[in-house]
């Protein structure tokens, strides 16, 4: 028993260690090479760390029954429904390692890997969320400098700054996630975190951390983070408020929300673009091409619903590649993802694993809001709703996704664990 018991302390360490790891070093990795190695360095980053933890773990686990939740049983769905589809793709070997991405079974089976042992032995504290305003701060003051023109460790091209975006380059990179999308993304995510933090336990050092994400989503501009932490901002009521009338006021306040809208008749593109899709009109162009990415995704769908082409395949299914122009001349780039989390994983790894992985969100956020008492999960739902409601508009990569499957690990352990190892944020 006692040899049991240094066993799991060793495990818990180990993967606290990891969690710091995440959100230190791999969230403020940067490889040689700058943005034009960002993902490829960002992979053998959470390679590394991931594979060392994973073979630290494989020693010190101790032999005990695994306790399942309705969510850990999703990911074993998620994760079995992955590999049948990568074994029923036409694609082969290919949908190991996944397309440029790097999303292929391999590293999906590493998310799941975390999910399951983060959820069993990671024992987070307050520590983790100094770290992650810590992390996010640097890298927001990082996209600062570099919104002002600035390019303070050489990240770009020679000759190239942050204005030269969608002219020299397609896009736009900031921080130190590259693409100003993923970069929002993690920031918004951690934003999320910390103002429930702040307003739960009354955490006030965290409030210039906050106001810094903040200031920096706005010069950022990028709408799927707002749209984020907008739903969030309303649905995280009922977990802050903890009264069952909070329910209604959200509801109330999305209906209005969704009525100012399609009443809407400013000149913002994106409020623009959201009021007239409210009101029937459908435009490719929409969303920065995202709407046409979509529509160019749904026949896939169509032609192998249940399995999909295989993990991390889009870009080898004939997309009709995505067109920018530099210097007046149109430049084709290869569609390697649907800019949908959702959609992207029906297309990829069809209807079952789309069903399993909403499973697994959907039931973290359901035991957050059956246990509002529990600062920890309210912490997690707010996140977990941000996320939700960005998913709809991003691209899941080895520079975002290890945060959410992060933050749906901590979700799953605790609530019902006994006193002497709960978790108190």
């Amino acid at each position: 028993m006692l040899r049991m018991r240094r066993s799991r302390a060793l495990a818990e360490r180990a993967s606290y260690l990891y969690a710091c790891a995440l959100l230190t070093v791999h969230g403020l990795f940067l490889p040689f090479g700058g943005y034009e190695r960002m993902m490829e360095g960002k992979y053998v980053c959470y390679l590394a760390l991931t594979l060392g933890w994973l073979a630290a773990m494989c020693v010190l686990t101790p032999p005990e029954r695994p306790r399942m939740t309705a969510a850990l049983w999703c990911g074993a769905a998620y994760l079995g429904c992955s590999a049948l589809s990568a074994l029923l793709s036409p694609y082969g070997a290919r949908t190991l390692l996944g397309g440029p991405r790097r999303d292929g079974l391999v590293t999906l089976a590493l998310y799941a890997a975390a999910f399951f042992l983060l959820s069993r032995y990671l024992r987070p504290d307050r520590r983790l969320l100094w770290l992650s305003a810590g992390a996010s701060a640097l890298s927001g003051i990082l996209a600062l400098a570099q919104l002002s023109g600035l390019d303070p460790l050489g990240l770009y091209p020679p000759g190239l700054r942050y204005g030269d975006g969608d002219a020299a380059y397609p896009g736009y990179y900031a921080g130190t996630s590259g693409n100003v999308d993923f970069t929002a993304f993690l920031l918004a995510l951690a934003l999320c975190v910390l103002l429930a933090a702040l307003l739960l336990r009354r955490l006030w050092g965290l409030a210039p951390f906050a106001a810094l994400l903040l200031w920096t989503l706005a010069r950022l501009g990028v709408a799927a983070a707002w749209v984020g932490l907008a739903f969030a901002a309303v649905w995280s009521l009922p977990l802050l408020l903890r009264r069952r009338w909070a329910y209604a006021l959200s509801a109330a306040l999305t209906l209005a929300a969704l009525v100012w809208l399609r009443t809407y008749a400013g000149t913002e593109q994106t409020l623009a673009e959201a009021s007239r899709l409210l009101h029937g009109e459908f435009d490719g162009s929409f969303g920065s091409g995202r709407l046409s990415i979509w529509r160019d995704c749904l026949p896939l769908v169509r032609e192998r619903p249940l399995f999909g082409g295989g993990p991390d395949t889009l870009w080898l299914r004939g997309v009709e590649p995505f067109t920018w122009y530099r210097d007046g001349v149109a430049v084709p780039a290869d569609i390697t993802a649907a800019h949908n989390e959702y959609l992207n994983i029906l297309v990829n790894q069809g209807a079952l694993a789309l069903a399993a992985y909403l499973g697994i969100l959907g039931c973290s956020l359901a035991r957050c809001f059956r246990h509002p008492a529990e600062p920890r999960l309210v912490l997690c739902g707010a996140g977990l709703l941000c996320y939700a409601a960005m998913a709809f508009f991003s691209i899941s990569t080895c520079i975002t996704a290890p945060y959410v499957w992060l933050l749906l690990a901590v979700a799953q352990g605790g609530a019902e664990e006994r006193e002497d190892v709960k978790i108190a944020c």
